[in-house]
């Protein structure tokens, strides 16, 4: 990674030389030109980027730029812009590619240009930037001219409209990439089927995202709690993460500080609190947090959430101690046949034996059941135990 200081710091990203070398190479089929070709790329995408990163800082905001795989991208820190600021902030970045472009093509078409690895850069220059900006501005996310239709859609609609605007790109990115595959041109075809996906990838995010969830000063509180949780202030991040609870009332912030304070609860062995808070956001949470509901379900005694999240959850965490927790659910449920299928997964998962494990009360149910009984006699007791 090559990062750049300044005001505005600037980051490249190994794969970012070899995608533009890609490009390059595919565009002259020569090492003289790829190179000059990817010089273009670089300060075109740059000029690009510094079109939303100056406007974002005429606006207040803080903001770097990093190029990677497929561009560039402009992050930005600060006060919530309104709607028409935002706007500009993203409108920019075209605008500032089509400037670089009439300028290019001004200089090729009005200046004697003799040296032919100039006159190259100039008329690359001026094509690359028409047709990049010309794309960027198809109405897709994560695309400029999705952004835009975005911003939009959501002065139209407030923040229903962000969602709208997803959909339509789909619909426009899902019609563009079945035409260029129909006309075979399979780049820029699988081109906008990566950013169609990213569409539905967007619109699953955005389900559960809410307004309060773009609240920087929101943000920055559940910041704050992972750094007090970082210097062991737990006090402290118990607070400011109740705090973003409070404020977020729901949304992708309201379930990130749920399941950071549920965790604290855990390690304090409050397990029933830890439950409590986590058990009403449990279909949105992470794996990290998904297997944490499961260990807490355990702890409560809730055995039937626990067979119920005991594949999915072993997927996720593929542990002798989920599978051993899943058995023993499934026990105090009185399922013979789950339970021991589970004991016999926890063995695969590297113990030889199950020992006194089998011992525990919640294998009660299914203590005379003759599945269990032969797996009892296959596996004698002895001191070792999983949990």
């Amino acid at each position: 990674m090559i990062t750049i200081p300044g005001k505005i710091p600037i980051s490249i990203h190994p794969l970012f030389w070899l995608i533009a070398l890609f490009i390059g190479w595919m565009w002259t089929f020569s090492l003289i030109g790829m190179i000059l070709a990817v010089m273009v790329i670089l300060y075109s995408v740059l000029f690009h980027e510094f079109g939303h990163a100056l406007t974002a800082v005429a606006f207040g905001q803080k903001t770097r730029i990093e190029l990677a795989v497929f561009g560039g991208f402009t992050y930005r820190q600060g006060r919530k812009l309104k709607l028409w600021e935002e706007f500009l902030v993203v409108l920019n970045g075209p605008i500032a590619g089509f400037i670089l472009c009439v300028i290019a093509y001004f200089i090729a078409h009005h200046a004697t240009i003799k040296n032919t690895y100039i006159f190259f850069m100039v008329n690359f220059t001026a094509m690359a930037n028409f047709f990049w900006a010309l794309i960027n501005l198809v109405p897709i996310l994560p695309l400029d001219g999705g952004h835009l239709m975005s911003i939009i859609l959501e002065a139209i609609f407030g923040f229903k409209g962000v969602r709208y605007a997803i959909v339509v790109g789909l619909v426009i990115g899902s019609a563009i990439t079945i035409f260029f595959f129909v006309i075979s041109q399979w780049f820029i075809g699988a081109l906008f089927l990566i950013l169609t996906f990213e569409s539905f990838r967007s619109l699953k995010y955005y389900r559960l995202l809410s307004e309060r969830d773009r609240d920087t000063d929101l943000q920055d509180l559940l910041k704050g709690a992972n750094l007090a949780l970082e210097e062991k202030n737990i006090d402290e991040a118990i607070v400011k993460l109740e705090r973003v609870r409070a404020q977020a009332g729901g949304g992708i912030l309201f379930t990130m500080a749920t399941g950071q304070l549920a965790q604290v609860y855990k390690e304090q062995m409050r397990y029933q609190l830890a439950y409590d808070i986590l058990k009403p956001v449990r279909k949105q949470l992470t794996s990290e947090y998904f297997s944490l509901f499961h260990f807490l379900a355990y702890m409560n005694k809730d055995y039937a959430t626990v067979a119920e999240m005991g594949n999915h959850c072993y997927q996720l965490t593929p542990t002798p101690d989920t599978a051993f927790m899943n058995a023993l659910a499934n026990g105090a449920l009185g399922k013979a046949e789950p339970a021991v299928g589970w004991l016999e997964c926890a063995i695969r998962e590297g113990y030889e034996t199950i020992g006194k494990a089998v011992g525990r009360t919640e294998f009660d149910p299914i203590r005379q059941d003759p599945l269990f009984k032969r797996f009892i006699a296959g596996h004698p007791s002895d001191s070792t135990e999983i949990i």
